[in-house]
């Protein structure tokens, strides 16, 4: 970056233009959290569907996808020129700026939990255990989120199934310091258990496909001459 660059941003920055976020963090929980907040609009062609259809709490409010159309401008470029779309900055430019759009999570606000996305503690879990994690349609993480003040950021169900040199998944948990430490402390405990757990799930497809191997493969028995008798096995009474 150009020095003419970084006093460029510096001044945006001062003047509140732009915001910065901490290296790894997913940059759209900010964005969307201060536009929220400031009813501003976000320049991006992301439509933000995962959050949307995971029913994402901000500021009390739960984000709907009219909100999106109506606060994010998306954007194209023509070589080197940078082209917003019109209709859209007819809308930001325009001062009759609804902030409409978002569903007033009731059920949140008896709970006045707001989580600071920008304390984060990431927590490394073996990949095979990551369905175990997720649980039945995603409410045991969900259950336990409320219960730890938590939000935590689980990779999905295909990055178990997908090919990559590591054994471990990185999950990132939001949320104050004594929640996040809370949380930690449930996961440890939680993460012995699963692993025992996927430990006797694995023993027993184990043993399952040797008996299965073993009636594919059954012994040959040589022909004797012996009597039926001669052939019972002998039982010592003493």
């Amino acid at each position: 970056m150009e020095t003419d660059d970084w006093a460029l941003l510096n001044q945006l920055v001062h003047q509140d233009h732009v915001i910065l976020t901490p290296s790894q963090a997913h940059d759209d929980f900010y964005v969307i959290d201060y536009a929220v907040k400031y009813n501003g609009f976000i320049v991006t062609n992301d439509m933000f569907r995962d959050h949307v259809s995971n029913k994402r709490i901000f500021h009390g409010k739960r984000l709907t996808s009219n909100w999106v159309r109506s606060h994010c401008i998306d954007f194209t470029f023509v070589g080197t020129e940078f082209m917003p779309n019109p209709r859209t900055m007819e809308r930001a430019e325009s001062d009759d700026v609804q902030e409409d759009g978002m569903v007033v999570d009731h059920k949140g606000t008896k709970r006045s939990k707001t989580i600071d996305l920008s304390e984060v503690t990431y927590y490394k879990v073996p990949r095979e255990l990551l369905p175990m994690l997720h649980g039945e349609g995603g409410e045991t993480m969900g259950k336990f989120q409320e219960y730890t003040g938590t939000y935590i950021v689980l990779p999905s169900h295909a990055a178990s199934a997908a090919p990559s040199t590591s054994n471990v998944l990185t999950l990132s948990i939001y949320g104050p310091e004594p929640s996040r430490l809370q949380a930690v402390g449930h996961l440890d405990a939680f993460l012995v258990q699963m692993q025992q757990q996927y430990a006797y799930q694995h023993q027993q497809q184990y043993m399952a496909s040797q008996v299965h191997q073993a009636g594919m493969y059954p012994h040959q028995h040589q022909p004797s001459t012996g009597t039926q008798d001669d052939q019972m096995m002998e039982i010592d009474p003493y």
